[in-house]
Order: C-alpha cells, then structure tokens, then sequence
C-alpha cells in the first residue's frame, strides 16, 4: 500500500502545495524549515488524524504546532493505491469537523470508517502508535543514547515504545496496594461482632407481641366478667331478690375494652387480609376488585338502569303523568338498593378512629367507675384489674419501642455491612485483575523477547555493520538488561557511544524492525540522515533498504547528494523540491 499523490490545501506553511509519490524510493529534499517534518506530519496525520490533545496513550499531537495561523482551513487530500484499488482520502484536521472520509475510486462509493478519524481498521490495521514506533523513523527524536536504550528495551519486552515493561508492572504494584481491603476487612469484623448482640431482637419482638395478644386477650375476658359481677340487687313484692345489670356500668365497661376489642379486631383483620392476599396470588382472577365493590361503576349501573327502563316507559303508550311516576320510583329503587348494599358491606356501620378512646379517656372512665361503685354499695364491682392492666401493658409497650429500636439499629448495620462488604468484593476484583494484568504483561513480554532474540537482534546486528562500515558487528545485552556492541576491541555500552555513532546504530534497530516487527507494507518515512557521514554510509543505507523490499520509502532529508548515492546503485528514485 503505498501513497501517489498529495495535496496539502492548508497545513503548517504549505497552501495548496502538490506532490506526486511513486512506488519505491522517493526523496523529498528541502534545506532547513523548508517543511520536510511539516510534510511527514501531514502523511501521518491524514492517515491517523491529528488530535487536538495528547492522550493516555501519548501519541505525539501537534495540532496547534501544524495548525496554518494566516489561514481558516486546516485539511489536505490523498490518493493510497492498495494492489489494484485505488483510494482517495480527504481529510479537515480541524477539531470539530468531520474528520476523514475515503472514496473507493473504482467504483465511486464512500468507504465507510470502522473506527473514526483514523484508516486502521479499515485499510490497513495498523494502529497509530505502532506506526510510529515502526514505520516512521525521526532522528532527532530518538538518536540520543539514553532513547535508543529505552527505546529498544520496550520493544523488546513489549512490542511498543510508548509502554515501559518495569514502570507498568510497577504502577500496578502501587495501584494494588491501593486496593488491599484490610480497613474493610476490619470494619466488617467488627460490624459482625456487633450484629451477633441483635440476633435475638426479632424474636424477642415477637414475644412481647404475644404478650400483649394474651394480655389484651385476658383483660377483655376480665371485664366481661367484672360486667356479670356489677350487678344491682331488687328485692320483689312477693319478697324474693333478684339482680339486674347496671346498664350505666356495662356501657362504661364497654368503652374501656372498646379499643382493645378494637386491637384484637384489627389484627384478626390482617392476619384474613394477609391469607385472603395469598389466596389471591394463586388466583389471578381474584387480584382485581370486583368492578361491583367500586362506588363509581354501581352509579354508573344505577344510572343506567334507570336510562334503559325511562326510554321502555317512552316506547309503550303509556301517559305522561304515568311515566313521570315510573321514572321517579324506578330512580328511588334503584337509590335504595345501591345504599342497601352499601349497607350490607357495612359501609355505614364502622366506627371512626377517634371514637375509640385513648388512654385519658380510659382513666376518665375508670375514676367514673368507681363513683359508681362508691355510690352504689350493694354493687360488688372491682376495677384495679384495668388498672393494673393498663400499667403492664404501657410497660409491655415500652418494651417493645425498645426492641424495635434495637431492631432499627440492626438494619442501619446491615446496610453498612452490605455496603462495605460490597466494597471490599469490588476491591479484591480489582487486585485480581491487576494480579491478572501483571501475569499477562509478564507473558507477553516473555514471548517479546523470544520473538526479538530469535529474529530481530540477528538482523539489527547486520545491519549496523553495515551502516556502521563493519566498527559494530554485534548488538546484544548484558545482564542487567543494557545494550552493549561489540567491536573489535571487545564489549562497548551504548552509552559510552558518540551522538553519531548512537544515532547510525538507531537508524539499523528502526530499519530491522521496520523489516522483522512490522506486520503491513505501509509507507515507511525516514525524516533525517544527518548519521550518516559518508558516501559509503549512504550506500549502506540504500542497501538495507533493497533488502527490505519496501513497497515505498519516503526519505525526507538535505543532503542533496542522496539521488545521485542511490542512482548509482542502479536504484530509480522519484526526486522531489520542497
């Protein structure tokens, strides 16, 4: 895949500048600032785009550096040819706009992007940052000593440049140790050991409820009992006595168990709702209320029965005054059987909430008691019972309120210890995916290195003699992971090198990778050649070159002298004059 035509409308100081590739070796001369990295920019970024911001992933951005300053446009075209498809790519670099957009030449249609802004994925798969680390070799960016060590040690061990194998697997050690739950874990001993002092609470709850269910129970039986006591005596005319029931005592008696029978009732009343409930999960057809029970539709049926026999009483020949009556007393039927079934359903028969006496009104009717009893001395009636019972259920109650505050505190518990348990879970997955990161890191760096023993370091060696005019044969690493070159002389560490020298042994390692590690024949940009000193280094380099077998090359330098090197090596080039 190779590029064959530019056009860069507005980009860095170019302003409709064209220039026409070809296949294979193409020099782009220029002196300096006359735009040769402006130029590999614009090839990369109308390939990749430009992002207004470096990422995570730092990828170098130089938007606002290529950004044209006397102009509104920011875009550039491009035709790629792929075997025999030929492709145009038109790009705005512009933040905001539409980015990229490819037209299949042949046939005239848009290529859709599988990922946007960027041609990976689409044609080629070839990601923006192993281009870089692969394809586009930039000497002033990595010649130094100290670059080529750690640039050759990443992508020994990971495969890119831009990842670090010893400062990843050290982030992630100091991320997991971030994340070691020992406070949760603390937390939820403790909020264990704390739950375990309410493990009784709701049983206990349920026993005073018991209690006051029998007391309740008992008290009600007492008073009924203390009403057959209550009794008046009534000596007859023929001389015998009998009894009667003090009515003023039984009604009072009434209204004291009046709200406990009320309680009792109450709790009958959902133990039939909570029974009638289940009856009606099993059947469906008992889950809605009966459209009779609603006071809406039964009014709305009177109504109508009434409009149904008003307009019969109009068909027959019956007289006005005749049918007024009919009407009138089939309305007030209608009237009483609706508030006779209303009737019926005890609509009309409950008791209000306030008419149940509270506790003032049950002393109230206690002191009354015992006036009566006090006035009537024939009577033998005796209400301390109630107020015992009113006394041990306040205390029955207290108890209960602090059970189920206990029980309240429980729940608040829970939901904490729910909580953190919830946390310390999402902790120890995270240590297990960093465990898990590290593990794979480790392995792929592993196969990294056997892959660049076995095929990159023998390759990067013949190269660099080559370059290097035979002064480094070798390039390897010591123990501690260090390059170091061997010579004639022995074993030299790369930092002991020159700039030059360090910069002919980066310029070998980029052309060995760009050959063994590269998985696509994209255009492969050389910007800079100041290494290299000599005709015979440029010779070197042509010939590395041929043993590539690039599909293009893109060299962007100033030395002049680089076209007539490769010319008479019987190598044809496409020269072009910034």
């Amino acid at each position: 895949m190779y590029l064959t035509k530019l056009l860069i409308r507005d980009f860095g100081k170019f302003h409709n500048k064209s220039m026409d590739l070809k296949s294979g070796v193409n020099i782009l001369y220029g002196d300096k600032e006359a735009g040769k990295s402006t130029v590999r920019d614009f090839l990369v970024g109308l390939m990749y785009g430009i992002p207004r911001r470096e990422g995570i992933t730092r990828v170098r951005s130089n938007y606002d550096l290529r950004k044209p300053k006397n102009s509104n446009g920011y875009s550039g075209t491009a035709y790629m040819q792929d075997e025999d498809n030929s492709y145009l790519i038109d790009r705005s670099f512009l933040a905001g706009a539409r980015k990229a957009s490819v037209l299949d030449v042949n046939s005239g249609r848009e290529v859709k992007l599988k990922n946007a802004d960027t041609i990976s994925g689409t044609l080629c798969e070839t990601d923006k940052n192993t281009y870089l680390d692969t394809r586009c070799i930039v000497e002033e960016e990595n010649s130094s000593t100290k670059n080529l060590q750690d640039y050759l040690t990443n992508i020994t061990l990971t495969g890119t440049a831009n990842i670090d194998k010893t400062k990843a697997i050290k982030y992630l050690e100091n991320e997991k140790k971030t994340h070691i739950p020992r406070p949760l874990v603390r937390r939820l001993d403790e909020l264990d050991e704390r739950l375990s002092e309410y493990e009784t609470v709701d049983d206990d709850i349920a026993s005073v409820e018991a209690e006051l269910k029998v007391l309740n129970e008992e008290f009600i039986m007492e008073a009924e009992r203390r009403k057959r006591v209550a009794r008046r005596m009534v000596e007859n005319e023929d001389g015998t006595v009998t009894y009667e029931n003090d009515a003023t005592i039984d009604e009072k008696i009434d209204r004291i168990t009046e709200k406990e029978t009320d309680y009792a009732a109450v709790e009958k009343r959902l133990a039939d709702e909570a029974e009638e409930k289940r009856k009606e999960a099993e059947k469906a057809a008992r889950k809605e209320k009966k459209l009779t029970d609603r006071f809406p539709v039964i009014l709305l049926t009177g109504i109508f029965v009434i409009l149904v026999i008003t307009a019969v009483v109009y068909i027959l020949p019956f007289e006005e005054v005749v049918r007024k009556l009919f009407v009138i007393f089939t309305a007030l039927a209608v009237f009483f059987v609706i508030l006779d079934g209303y009737n019926a359903k005890g609509a009309f028969s409950g008791k209000k909430e306030e008419d149940i006496p509270d506790e003032v009104e049950f002393n109230k009717v206690l002191e009354e008691l015992k006036e009566e009893a006090e006035q009537q001395e024939e009577i033998e009636f005796d209400m301390t019972f109630a107020k015992e019972y009113q006394e041990k259920k306040a205390e029955l109650k207290a108890k209960e309120d602090a059970l189920i505050n206990r029980r309240n505190e429980r729940n608040k518990l829970r939901v904490e210890f729910d909580a953190v348990f919830k946390k310390k879970s999402e902790l120890e997955d995270e240590m297990a995916a960093i465990d898990y990161a590290i593990s794979k890191i480790n392995a792929l760096s592993d196969k990294y290195r056997e892959d660049a023993y076995k095929n990159l370091l023998g390759n990067v060696s013949r190269y660099i003699s080559r370059i290097t005019s035979g002064q480094f044969s070798t390039l390897t690493f010591d123990s501690n992971g260090k390059i170091i070159l061997k010579t004639d002389y022995g074993y030299v560490p790369i930092s002991q090198l020159t700039e030059t020298d360090a910069g002919k042994i980066y310029l070998a390692v980029r052309l060995s990778i760009a050959k063994y590690l590269s998985k696509e024949k994209l255009p492969l940009i050389i910007d800079g050649t100041g290494m290299l000193e000599s005709v015979a280094e440029i010779k070197a380099l042509a010939d590395c070159l041929m043993d590539m077998k690039e599909e293009q090359i893109i060299i962007l330098t100033d030395d002049w002298g680089f076209d007539n090197v490769f010319k008479s090596k019987g190598i044809e080039t496409n020269m072009i004059k910034l």
